[in-house]
């Protein structure tokens, strides 16, 4: 799984680069498809946007959007949506395959 962290028009410590970077590579345990996982990091305001985009086999693609004003609730409320898709997108296709 290749994993890419990105950050718009603010700077961010290395720190949460490498914290986006583990908290990408955790993700991947949900599904076993995954291509790429792809973190977009930004500031408006006072507001924190982190979107997560996952490009699964097969042509799926899954992206969660989350704001906050704390960076840390921001990523988060991002990884735990990202995790309920990717684990409904495998119990998807399992069953599928079941059928």
């Amino acid at each position: 799984m290749q994993t890419l962290v990105s950050i718009l028009h603010h700077d961010y410590p290395a720190l949460v680069r490498d914290t986006v970077d583990a908290k990408l590579q955790h993700l991947g345990r949900f599904h076993d498809r995954i291509v790429t996982m792809r973190a977009l990091l930004e500031r408006q305001h006072t507001d924190h946007r982190v979107e997560l985009v996952a490009n699964v086999g097969h042509g799926a693609v899954l992206v969660v959007d989350a704001r906050d004003g704390d960076f840390g609730s921001a990523l988060e409320t991002a990884t735990t949506r990202m995790e309920r898709l990717l684990k409904r997108d495998h119990d998807r296709r399992i069953d599928r395959r079941r059928s």
